[in-house]
């Protein structure tokens, strides 16, 4: 999915809602106000049109990808550890 935009509007009720419209529309169903670019996760009006998300939401979206791949990290080099031991012990007998 592309970008999506929204009711600049603060007062409009599709900004409140937090509806999205398609890039094509140019302006808001309900009261008439222009589209803008808005995050797709947080609804932050976006300064340019060539993000999909805000920099606060990049930044948690990469918080979380460098924490998966530290748990990940972390479950292989235990289970190796514990290929390891079994490994070896099965050598000892």
């Amino acid at each position: 999915m592309g970008k999506i935009k929204g009711c600049g509007n603060e007062s409009c009720e599709t900004h409140k809602k937090k509806i999205t419209y398609k890039e094509s529309e140019a302006f808001c169903s309900k009261c008439g106000s222009p589209l803008v670019y808005v995050c797709k996760d947080c609804y932050t009006q976006l300064p340019d049109n060539s993000e999909k998300y805000c920099v606060r939401c990049v930044a948690n979206r990469e918080d979380r990808r460098d924490k998966t791949k530290k748990i990940v990290a972390g479950v292989g080099s235990g289970a190796a550890a514990v290929f390891i031991a079994i490994f070896t012990r099965g050598k000892r007998h």
